[in-house]
């Protein structure tokens, strides 16, 4: 199974750790620390640690609260529900950008009302629910386009480009991801244009170009790798192992996969591991190299055993 990429906001957005519109004045003292924090839990994002990122975001929640800074507030609502998401728990996810919507759409904030529209987005899809899910990305595509938020409007049309893809619109898809691609390469938003790569490496898998999918796969993750976007990296690694795999370069694949298990290990994403060790040792097999594959099945064993 190909692995998408969401074009999740916090790769999308948090450059600029913007919160929203301003509400009433401020500590400046208490604005720093508050996107102090969001900046420490966006980092600790993009380096895998989604449980660290937690803590941050709810000391910002917690903070935003103390000093009744609504749009704050909404943000760190947004970005605890990402991290609910990355955790499996898209219903958390969901009440909680449900949260961060009303407080937009209470400050009359489009911006925040757009991140907000595209984050329900997100969560819906995680769902499974298709339709709500295109209905809360139409509608951040619109407003994102309202506002002139070009990297909003990116993100909203990556996503829409998956619900397409897993529709069957294929062409649909294709044009939604090289949109989005344009308007990040514009941007320069180097973190978010890996994403929409990948995915356009997915479209062409899927149709049997594998040369322009091994391209595609390759540039996302050279980007993914100069911005050192973990797991992102190791996503990248398991498309190309799977390309690898169908192709019948068998020894390709097993780097390939290798490489990505001694990343989710080193992460200590335990499930992601587990499944690209068992895709390695299945590869391994498959060419014949059973001692290998042995020493792979005891560290499988060592993974799935309960303590």
């Amino acid at each position: 199974m190909t692995i998408a990429r969401l074009s999740v906001l916090l790769l999308v957005l948090v450059a600029g750790g913007c919160f929203g519109g301003a509400v009433g004045p401020r500590l400046p003292t208490v604005a720093a620390q508050e996107q102090d924090l969001r900046d420490k839990g966006h980092h600790a994002l993009l380096s895998g640690d989604v449980a660290r990122a937690g803590q941050f975001f709810d000391e910002g929640r917690r903070l935003a609260e103390s000093f009744d800074d609504r749009a704050g507030l909404a943000g760190a609502l947004n970005d605890l529900g990402l991290v609910a998401g990355l955790l499996g728990n898209p219903g958390k996810a969901a009440e909680f950008h449900r949260r961060a919507h009303e407080i937009a759409l209470e400050l009359g904030d489009r911006a925040l009302i757009a991140d907000s529209l595209s984050y329900r987005g997100q969560a819906a899809h995680l769902m499974g629910d298709h339709t709500t899910a295109l209905a809360f990305y139409t509608q951040a595509l619109a407003l994102a386009r309202e506002v002139n938020d070009r990297r909003g409007e990116a993100a909203a049309l990556n996503n829409l480009g998956l619900l397409q893809q897993a529709k069957g619109e294929t062409d649909q898809a294709e044009q939604s991801f090289q949109r989005a691609l344009a308007l990040n390469t514009e941007k320069g938003e180097r973190r978010a244009m890996a994403s929409n790569l990948s995915n356009l490496g997915a479209v062409s898998e899927k149709r049997g170009h594998w040369t322009e999918a091994r391209g595609l796969y390759e540039r996302a993750l050279a980007l993914d790798k100069e911005m050192e976007l973990r797991p992102a990296i190791e996503a990248d690694l398991v498309s190309l192992g799977q390309l690898s795999e169908v192709e019948h370069r068998l020894d390709e694949a097993i780097s390939y996969y290798d490489r990505a298990y001694r990343g989710y290990r080193m992460l200590n994403q335990v499930p992601k591991a587990v499944d690209v060790l068992t895709r390695l040792i299945r590869v391994v097999k498959a060419a014949g190299q059973e001692p290998l594959a042995a020493a792979y099945q005891a560290e499988l064993k060592t993974l799935t055993t309960k303590p």
